[in-house]
């Protein structure tokens, strides 16, 4: 049986020409429902962390962008600290 990896952020896993991919409407909708999984790195490179890390790619003359799998790439995002002592 196959799973979706991406289902706990609403999302569908889908692919084209062999990477995963987002429409610019479920970018919009990650945005405002989930913000911590996104790191922008200066003007230019944008990366999501979902299931692993990923680095969107705009695809030229489409509404959807890649996300490239990137390998030993760190959330930001660090864990609450647990309250017990």
């Amino acid at each position: 049986m196959l799973t979706n990896p991406w289902e706990r952020w609403g999302l569908i896993h889908s692919t084209r020409d062999g990477y995963p991919v987002l429409a610019e409407s479920s970018l919009w909708q990650l945005a405002g429902e989930h913000p911590e999984v996104f790191e922008q790195v200066g003007a230019d490179e944008l990366y999501l962390h979902l299931d692993q890390a990923y680095r969107v790619v705009q695809v030229r003359d489409r509404a959807f962008k890649h996300l490239i799998p990137v390998k030993g790439r760190k959330s930001p995002v660090t864990a609450p600290k647990s309250a017990v002592t």
